[in-house]
């Protein structure tokens, strides 16, 4: 990766540390997708933000229910 795209990666990637809006997996994968050096797809982001199988999610704001 070139270097202003590196950076805009970075600090990207920075920022979702400190919100912990994402669990620190889900950063590293995002990272190594990245940095990886490939022509990314969006069947990549996919697998990374996809909630597993069976997965039946928690609802936050119980105003929306």
């Amino acid at each position: 990766m070139s270097t202003l795209p590196k950076q805009i990666a970075d600090k990207f990637l920075a920022k979702l540390e400190e919100s912990k809006s994402l669990d620190a997996e889900k950063i590293d994968q995002l990272r190594a997708l990245l940095n990886g050096g490939k022509k990314l797809k969006s069947e990549d982001f996919v697998k990374i933000f996809s909630a597993p199988a069976g997965y039946k999610g928690v609802c936050r704001d119980q105003n929306i229910l």
